[in-house]
């Protein structure tokens, strides 16, 4: 509890000392810190505080008058900019919102914020969100990152800091209050046995059939249906409106069945030969493991090829159903998920002709409809098919089917 304790009141000697010239400290405490930076408060500094821990990237606070005017830097500061960028400018679309959030240099994102704010697309008040938010993840972290990395802090106070001109166009907030909400949710979290975990890491789903068999809360559910490789336990949070502390509580047993497993990069930029995790379906080469999806939704087969592609397989999708067989002729794929309701032919239609067509005869075949009654599945049965799946897809549903067809290919295969 030592560290909540924050030293309200300095020596009045310190107080009125002001910071002149650059001054730097190394290996110190995080205690040191915290006393530092209401020191900076209370005698209304203006410049830059830059902090290290140990490999960790900078991170850096820009102060005005004693007041934050803008904060960046840690290991996730372009995916914490794409998040709430995302988040609070919705009006940014298409490739206007990636040109945006691609950008990596803090001094330009505060000139692209000073922009939005001149051209209406992001409101004062809504900035000012924004920046508390940002301001809390950065205070956490660097708990975090100081809790693991003891004693290897350092940080260089720079005074009137003019390299970073737009900071004097953002809002200001508040310092110390924003510490003592970000030191009350790392109690928090440290409470729960959670100290060892990063709010920044990425989910992958490893074992659907382990979560298959257990019973999950409404929450658990909720958030397991958004887990795709994509999102950290930040971005679950944002979307199931939960705090951060509340999502790893729901996902702690699942992680310790081994049922998920965590990354510092998205699970989809990681070279497959080199994740592990992503091997965890039984099949043993997924580059060359192809599945394919025929429904006349652009957006079904775009969600499908989304998780598909994240778990390292290979796939085609193909809106027009007369075009289905002359292209898995050529491509070959290892799976197919037939619509059951398309214009012209039914996937009950065009699952018998595969099932009439040597070189497909055999490639298993699941069902993708929004009727879930027993006729339709003794129907798809009796055409061939060997598994249904009902829409809207969820992801661990969608999982066990892949795992389950797919590893009983490959063991056809060996024998």
């Amino acid at each position: 509890m030592g560290i909540l304790r924050l030293h309200t009141k300095l020596n009045q000697r310190s107080i009125m000392l002001e910071v002149e010239k650059t001054v730097k400290q190394t290996n110190v405490g995080l205690k040191e810190l915290l006393i530092q930076l209401q020191e900076l408060t209370t005698t209304k500094f203006s410049g830059s505080l830059q902090i290290t821990i140990g490999n960790c990237p900078n991170w850096v606070l820009w102060l005005r008058l004693g007041r934050l005017s803008w904060s960046d830097g840690g290991v996730n500061s372009q995916e914490r900019w794409q998040r709430h960028l995302a988040s609070f400018v919705p009006e940014l679309q298409g490739s206007q919102l990636h040109e945006i959030t691609s950008i990596d240099n803090q001094y330009d994102r505060c000139h692209i914020l000073v922009q939005l704010l001149d051209q209406g697309l992001l409101q004062r008040q809504q900035l000012t969100e924004s920046m508390l938010s940002v301001t809390q993840e950065i205070f956490f972290d660097l708990i975090q990152s100081n809790h693991i990395n003891r004693n290897c802090l350092s940080y260089e106070i720079i005074p009137d800091d003019s390299s970073n001109k737009h900071t004097s166009l953002l809002p200001m907030i508040e310092v110390m209050p924003n510490l003592k909400q970000s030191l009350k949710t790392w109690q928090k979290w440290q409470n729960q046995n959670l100290a060892g975990y990063s709010p920044n890491l990425f989910l992958l789903i490893k074992q659907p059939e382990l979560i298959s068999q257990e019973n999950l809360s409404e929450s658990q559910l909720s958030i397991i249906s958004l887990i795709d490789g994509s999102q950290n336990v930040r971005i679950l949070a944002l979307k199931t409106g939960l705090d951060i502390v509340s999502v790893m509580l729901c996902l702690l047993p699942l992680t310790k069945l081994k049922a998920i497993s965590f990354s510092k990069i998205p699970f989809s930029k990681i070279p497959i030969h080199q994740n592990s995790d992503i091997s965890h379906l039984g099949v043993a080469d997924n580059q060359k493991t192809l599945i394919a999806c025929v429904d006349d939704s652009l957006g079904v087969c775009r969600a499908l090829e989304k998780i598909i592609s994240e778990q390292g397989f290979g796939f085609v999708g193909i809106q027009e159903p007369l075009k289905a067989i002359p292209s898995f002729l050529k491509t070959k794929p290892d799976l197919i998920f037939l619509d059951l309701v398309m214009p012209i032919t039914n996937g009950y239609e065009l699952c018998t002709q595969l099932r009439k067509t040597p070189s497909l005869k055999n490639v298993p075949v699941v069902i993708l409809t929004g009727k879930d009654g027993l006729v339709d599945r003794m129907r798809a049965k009796m055409v061939g098919s060997n598994d249904f799946l009902s829409k809207p897809i969820k992801m661990p549903e969608l999982l066990k089917v892949l795992n389950k067809h797919l590893t009983q290919s490959t063991q056809k295969e060996s024998t």
